[in-house]
């Protein structure tokens, strides 16, 4: 039950931003990204996981392979990845996807789909990296990455999330995981919209006005999403922050 919950938040999360709920990416996504991991820094330890997303549309694919591998070459040299010759395959659809290192620790990805019943490519830029890369790399990558879009002409919307482990000075306090998460909300200058909780798993929706995102969810509007899930093999409580929301599994 639960992970069925989680994929199909992860989907309704999706819609979210395809629909076009997300309101435009510009330069305020590098200073809520910075807001983000800044402020969840005292809670996490530093093996984390970050991740940039920019989603949106470009060209004209309408289902037809050689028009996804022409705008996926096109987006490929823009971003500074090599090209791809062939398609590959996610959920039996055709995709074109490249990658490139675009710093230490971080992997840069384009993928290129065409969804059914739409003319346009649906492209989604992706930068995957650890701790070891600096925050000042992931930031000034995500400030390029936002001005090649532009100059593309490509309209989309930002996704920035955060994974890891809750540091150990955290854990020592032996507080529960509904205090650790409200805490962290408020840090956030969050107000709570929505919640989720079971066994292992306790996730808040809020509505912030550090954040100018957001996403409509149950008339509500979200900017951020809060998630703490501890891991029944080894009892660790694993962290997920995304802003407006969070669209990996936690």
């Amino acid at each position: 039950m639960q992970k069925f919950w989680l994929v199909s938040l992860i989907w309704i999360s999706l819609a979210g931003i395809i629909c076009g709920w997300v309101r435009h990416a510009d330069a305020q996504g590098e200073q809520e990204a910075l807001y983000l991991l800044d402020t969840v820094k005292p809670y996490m330890i530093s093996d984390n996981q970050i991740t940039f997303k920019y989603t949106g549309y470009y060209g004209s694919c309408g289902g037809v392979d050689q028009n996804m591998l022409a705008v996926g070459k096109t987006l490929s040299q823009a971003f500074g990845m090599p090209e791809t010759d062939r398609l590959s395959e996610s959920n039996s659809h055709p995709i074109y996807k490249a990658t490139a290192e675009a710093a230490p620790g971080a992997v840069s990805t384009v993928t290129i789909a065409s969804p059914q019943g739409q003319a346009s490519c649906y492209v989604v830029l992706r930068l995957d990296a650890s701790q070891e890369t600096n925050q000042a790399d992931l930031v000034n990558w995500q400030a390029q990455a936002d001005k090649q879009m532009k100059r593309l002409g490509i309209t989309g919307t930002w996704n920035t999330m955060v994974q890891g482990y809750v540091s150990e000075q955290e854990q020592s306090r032996q507080i529960s995981s509904a205090e650790l998460v409200n805490q962290i909300a408020q840090a956030y200058k969050g107000k709570i919209v929505e919640s989720y909780t079971d066994q292992n798993t306790i996730s808040l929706s809020l509505a912030s006005r550090e954040f100018q995102s957001s996403v409509k969810s149950g008339g509500q509007s979200v900017n951020l999403q809060v998630a703490l899930h501890q891991e029944s093999t080894t009892g660790q409580w694993r962290l997920t922050v995304g802003t407006p929301i969070i669209t990996m599994e936690y």
